[in-house]
């Protein structure tokens, strides 16, 4: 077994050591471990991808150009720096390798989350963590390593993160449960909803306290987790970044219009610009359109008193 693959099962299963210590320091630890076993495996992909003698090429991160003995054009890989996870992603998409990104997209974030805005972690949390990890390995280890997870990493290490992945998933599947009594105002919350964490442990593990409220902002979610209970706005909010957290990128790099800004009624970036409404507060369009010249006026103009930014600064130069 080459030096890559044995690291990489060895943080995964001093992750689960981390787990299963009664000190709870470790629990960032544990996922800080589990991230990197999964994170070196995917690497192991690449390197049995990379063809021979090529100095393991798609493991690089930089390519450098160079003539075989018979004058074709090759690359070989340049440099003892290697991939990081976008261009993991980028080589997987481009030589059809199959990862479940969502799940894995979902341990990346909750480690940073650990890292940079938590100073402790919740158990459910990270066995949140395992649950993902679990969801990762059991397709890509199969098909793209081509072994069984159990032989690989070891039956005790697997069937502890099967164990933790059953038992996260019952519960995550009852507080989805409770989240789906909620009559929400539009079927866009549906998205949002599936994106709802624990703002103090960064649990999913969260459930409405009460389901039949007068109003949306009114509503209250506990973490099943940690046992807080947050704001609405302070939940939502955050889940309403991370739910259109893609079509944002998309806008950003390709360019039009993003599909959350400010809110004019709130301030909270949270006005969802396909349905004309905040997320938050509710708040909708005074004004749809120019009284000039009837262009569409957004969020951004509801000040301009009708008025599109240009005839209101043609208003304001001949007053």
């Amino acid at each position: 077994m080459n030096t890559l693959l044995t690291n990489a099962i060895s943080a995964v299963r001093l992750g689960v050591e981390d787990y299963q210590s009664p000190d709870r320091a470790r629990l960032t630890s544990a996922v800080r471990n589990i991230t990197a076993g999964v994170l070196l495996l995917f690497k192991e992909k690449l390197r049995r991808l990379s063809p021979p003698s090529s100095d393991e090429v798609l493991l690089k991160e930089r390519l450098r150009p160079t003539l075989s003995s018979t004058g074709q054009l090759t690359f070989i890989g340049a440099g003892r720096k290697t991939v990081d996870v976008q261009q993991i992603k980028d080589r997987f998409e481009a030589l059809g390798v199959s990862v479940d990104w969502k799940r894995f997209d979902q341990l990346v974030r909750f480690r940073n989350d650990l890292e940079h805005y938590y100073t402790t972690a919740a158990p459910a949390a990270v066995q949140g963590a395992l649950a993902d990890t679990f969801a990762v390995l059991r397709s890509f280890v199969t098909v793209e390593l081509e072994a069984e997870p159990l032989d690989l990493l070891g039956v005790a290490t697997w069937h502890f993160l099967l164990e933790q992945s059953t038992v996260f998933e019952a519960q995550l599947a009852a507080c989805r449960a409770d989240l789906d009594k909620i009559d929400w105002p539009d079927a866009v919350y549906a998205d949002i909803a599936s994106e709802l964490r624990c703002v103090h442990c960064h649990s999913e593990l969260v459930k409405p306290v009460e389901t039949d409220v007068e109003y949306l902002q009114s509503l209250e979610f506990l973490c099943t987790s940690c046992g807080e209970v947050s704001e609405f706005d302070d939940v939502v909010g955050e889940a309403i970044s991370e739910a259109f957290a893609g079509e944002a990128y998309i806008a950003m790099t390709d360019g039009g219009d993003p599909p959350i800004v400010d809110c004019h009624d709130c301030g909270q970036h949270a006005f969802h610009v396909e349905t004309g409404a905040c997320l938050l507060c509710r708040g909708t369009l005074q004004h749809t359109e120019c009284a000039f010249c009837g262009e569409s006026l957004g969020p951004d103009d509801q000040d301009n008193g009708g008025l599109c930014g240009y005839h209101k600064w043609q208003v304001e130069k001949d007053a």
